[in-house]
């Protein structure tokens, strides 16, 4: 979970990020009240479209694990 900033990005061209300065951690993560989080893989999926407060994930029934060998090639 990258969890760093909120910036708003209403009306902003593109796809940009949802925060800035951000940090990697494991969960669970303890949040501020000015900070929002993404999810650094696809492992999982959220329940809600914005990663603030509680946020209750599921299990991605699609979700592959990437080949480390094939990575390094």
């Amino acid at each position: 979970v990258r969890v760093g900033i909120a910036v708003e990005t209403v009306g902003q061209a593109g796809r940009p990020k949802p925060i800035t300065g951000f940090q990697t951690h494991s969960t669970p993560v303890l949040m501020g009240q000015s900070e929002r989080a993404e999810l650094a893989s696809d492992e999982y999926l959220p329940l809600t479209s914005i990663l603030e407060g509680v946020v209750i994930l599921k299990k991605n029934p699609e979700w592959e694990p990437e080949d480390v060998e094939m990575v390094a090639k």
